[in-house]
């Protein structure tokens, strides 16, 4: 059955590739995002699709749009630049939660928020004692904690059914060259040959999702049968592998003559980030099904074409940058 389904950060890596799925499955689809959907590799090919809706529209003002599901997934876009932006970052995730809310209120309808994986671990530890209280990853992580508290508290005052994704590190195509996050970066400086730069030793353990089944999770989390409390699961895949095993690998997939540069070690690198599954294997059915190879080769490719494209466009790594 058809539903109206609002897709909140619409234009980002995850929310095209959720765009396309859920207009795959005969929904209408709203896209809401600031950023404009005829730059996505992935959503310009569907601008013209008779259910697709771009909205243009900043979360942090209300809005209201009739509908069914609201699934959002913002995030400030200047944070993959590696600035903190904490008023804009804690006004996208504590205004653009409310406003959510309000229209699910309104519209009886659900809402899914994604959230970070690991807030309440190491992305959160002992901020108030820390001089770099305003650091990308601290208040990224008090944005989520308050949003997630809201959803609680919607549910719990309102009657809202709202569901949390924790999620973790994911990757596939579809992202931005000048994405930050460790895979794409990582690939991106081995397509052109150049240094891979990896933070301290890299033994740093951590596990990567392809962007596909983040998106199966995030549905199947949705269309779940309503609780009397707030869902809450991890996103993520179960497989660990180093950062250094991690860079030696995509430098081998690519044919690459890059080297590996260590920098000095961050902070708040935690040493092992895995995310625990089991309750989406066992209330949703839901596992990661796409190996790292597989995946890491889908991206590869992803991203020599767009490299290809920027380059017959005249477009050079230090203008990306």
């Amino acid at each position: 059955m058809q539903k109206r389904i609002v897709v909140l950060g619409g234009v980002g890596f995850i929310g095209t590739h959720l765009c396309l799925r859920l207009l795959g499955e005969g929904h209408e689809v709203f896209c809401v995002d600031i950023r404009d959907a005829a730059n996505s590799p992935l959503l310009r090919n569907v601008l013209q699709h008779p259910s697709f809706r771009y909205v243009h529209h900043n979360v942090i003002n209300p809005f209201a749009i009739r509908c069914e599901r609201i699934y959002n997934l913002t995030s400030p876009s200047m944070v993959r630049y590696n600035k903190a932006l904490p008023v804009e970052t804690l006004k996208v995730s504590v205004l653009g939660a409310i406003n959510s809310l309000d229209t699910a209120r309104t519209e009886h309808a659900r809402v899914l928020l994604a959230s970070a994986g690991d807030i309440y671990g190491s992305l959160f530890r002992d901020i108030a004692s820390e001089p770099a209280a305003c650091s990308t990853h601290r208040i990224l992580a008090e944005g989520k904690r308050a949003a997630e508290a809201l959803h609680r508290a919607y549910q719990e005052e309102f009657g809202v059914d709202t569901r949390i994704a924790r999620i973790y590190n994911t990757y596939g195509s579809g992202a931005e060259l000048m994405d930050q996050r460790v895979v794409m970066k990582m690939i991106v400086a081995a397509l052109q040959n150049r240094d891979i730069q990896i933070n301290g030793s890299g033994e740093q353990m951590r596990t990567f999702c392809w962007v596909e089944d983040i998106v199966d999770g995030l549905v199947r989390l949705m269309e779940a049968p309503p609780a009397d409390q707030t869902r809450i699961i991890n996103f993520g895949s179960s497989h660990e592998i180093s950062i250094r095993a991690l860079a030696e690998k995509i430098i081998a997939l690519t044919g690459s003559k890059s080297g590996i540069v260590h920098t000095e070690a961050r902070s708040d690198d935690a040493p092992r980030r895995t995310p625990d599954i089991s309750a989406a294997r066992r209330e949703l059915g839901w596992a990661p099904h796409t190996p790292l190879t597989e995946g890491l080769r889908r991206t590869i490719s992803y991203a020599e074409k767009e490299l290809a494209d920027k380059a017959y466009a005249g477009m050079t790594w230090a203008e990306m940058n």
